[in-house]
């Protein structure tokens, strides 16, 4: 009897254990499905609630609590999902799997992983593979946080993208950029990539393609599409002061010692100096130095040609790479490629290059008149207008005060230090006159009293626009504008930055991360 009734307690203990485990499973079941259907409902907002009613079941065993883990690895494996985040694609670890992204509002990072389940589209909901999404790209991603899982990636189509354009320009000391006819704030915690790596905007050149993406005016995100490279040239002693031409894209005079940044590509390369010339297709990899020997190149004849030049107006005075040309006759000019300057009072100036490669040519160019003359002509009408509904009293005066100027002219004429010309402006013009001259003289004296200090990475050599300034920790004059500063040392990765020098007066300092070692 004893032993019949420890029977049957063996067997109501068992049974209730197996309807304690099928309950708890039949719950996991279907919180799973339950969550689903609110994911697909939109709704994974509610995913949490129960993922935490699930998680917060008291475990009666290890075995049970592994369950648990594994009915939760699950949810985060069939697409669900418990946060939804607005981001910028950092970089991608195709190896591991991993992706990380930076939020948009807040800048904070974090690393989601990614497996066969995870789905990536474009902005038009057309699916990607993972290698297709660039970083820099906006996205709306979808994961499940405790498990760090991503689930769900989709190029925002919200947000403003421009992809593979060229031709941009960038004012870094304001933080904006002007793409095609529309400018864009850049943000403080923009996203750059380029090759695979994370970079900084100093890193991009103007001759760089880029891909954008912002959202309203904000860029948020870049994509170096083609960077550049570097050329250096090598017994380049014949060819100094003369001209070298990279793709069209980049002109330079030839230095003593310069290391010059190109784009990206397969270019040709022309050298040029006293009617000889030299041309080389290369080939620039990104962030990688080509050297070329012009050691080696055949120094040919001097040529030259004979140029006639046909200028409107006729009176158009003519420079040829900085030197006074004649152009009422014809003007023989060497080889090769050359800088022009055509300049005449109210016309507006025009500066070129030109390439002089035959035994004669012609050069028609019509200046256009300047915007400040027409204002004058029209001012000089209105006052014509004028003076002619004044009495005779008024006209002798006129031309009383004309010969006095007259005389006024032709004794100053005699002292070479004064411009005749300032006698017949206004007060206005006088006073616009001085005011540059001012600016020309503070200019100067400002661009040679302050410095530009380059104080790391320490013992690398640094070249200003190309030309060659010295190692680290160097200087040199301060000239505002923009300027490319290039870092190179032997066994390292040469890395080239573009700077905005401001006019305030007062030296500047840069410092830059140290060189990246070439692997060997």
């Amino acid at each position: 009897m004893n032993k019949s009734l420890h029977n049957n307690m063996d067997n109501d203990m068992n049974k209730e254990d197996m309807d304690k485990k099928t309950i708890k499973h039949s719950a996991i079941l279907a919180a799973v499905v339950l969550a689903a259907a609110l994911t697909l409902t939109g709704c994974g907002q509610y995913a949490s609630q129960f993922t935490a009613l699930l998680t917060s079941q008291p475990a009666d065993s290890t075995a049970e609590q592994a369950e648990a883990e594994t009915a939760a690895d699950e949810m985060s494996r069939s697409g669900i999902y418990d946060s939804e985040d607005a981001a910028v694609v950092v970089k991608k670890d195709l190896e591991a799997k991993t992706v990380q992204f930076q939020n948009i509002a807040s800048s904070r990072r974090y690393t989601l992983t990614y497996d066969g389940t995870t789905t990536v589209y474009d902005k038009n909901e057309q699916a990607l593979s993972m290698e297709q999404l660039k970083e820099g790209s906006i996205v709306t991603v979808r994961f499940y946080k405790p498990r760090k899982a991503l689930a769900y990636v989709r190029e925002n189509p919200d947000c403003i993208s421009y992809h593979n354009v060229s031709g941009y320009s960038m004012d870094l000391s304001k933080g904006t950029i002007a793409l095609g006819n529309e400018l864009y704030n850049i943000s403080s915690h923009v996203v750059v990539a380029s090759g695979g790596r994370e970079t900084d905007m100093m890193e991009v050149s103007p001759m760089d393609e880029l891909s954008v993406w912002g959202y309203k005016n904000m860029i948020y995100g870049l994509h170096v599409e083609k960077g550049h490279g570097y050329l250096r040239l090598q017994n380049q002693d014949y060819f100094v002061n003369g001209w070298i031409d990279v793709g069209d894209s980049v002109i330079r005079k030839i230095t003593d010692d310069m290391l010059l940044t190109v784009p990206e590509g397969t270019h040709t390369v022309t050298v040029s100096h006293k009617g000889s010339s030299a041309t080389q297709e290369i080939t620039f990899a990104r962030n990688e130095e080509m050297a070329w020997d012009l050691g080696e190149v055949e120094i040919t004849v001097v040529q030259k040609g004979t140029v006639i030049f046909t200028l409107n107006p006729v009176t158009a005075k003519v420079s040829i790479d900085g030197r006074a040309v004649n152009v009422s006759k014809p003007v023989e000019i060497e080889y090769g490629l050359h800088q022009m300057r055509i300049t005449a009072d109210g016309y507006d100036t025009v500066a070129q290059y030109i390439r002089v490669g035959e035994p004669s040519a012609n050069i028609a160019v019509e200046l256009e008149k300047s915007e400040e003359s027409s204002s004058e002509k029209s001012s000089e009408k209105s006052s014509d207008k004028a003076s002619d509904d004044k009495d005779d009293n008024k006209e002798k005066d006129d031309e009383d005060d004309e010969q006095t100027t007259s005389k006024k002219y032709q004794s100053k004429s005699s002292e070479p230090e004064d411009d005749d010309e300032d006698d017949d402006k206004t007060d206005e013009e006088e006073k616009k006159d001085e005011e540059k001259k001012e600016n020309e003289k503070h200019y100067l004296s400002s661009s040679e009293k302050y410095k530009v200090y380059i104080d790391a990475p320490d013992g690398v050599e640094a070249y200003l626009d190309g030309s060659y300034v010295g190692v680290t920790p160097v200087s040199f004059n301060k000239e505002p504008g923009s300027h490319v500063v290039t870092l190179r040392k032997s066994g390292y990765q040469t890395r080239s930055y573009t700077l905005q020098i401001d006019e305030e007066e007062k030296d500047v300092n840069y410092s830059f991360t140290d060189l990246i070692k070439l692997e060997e």
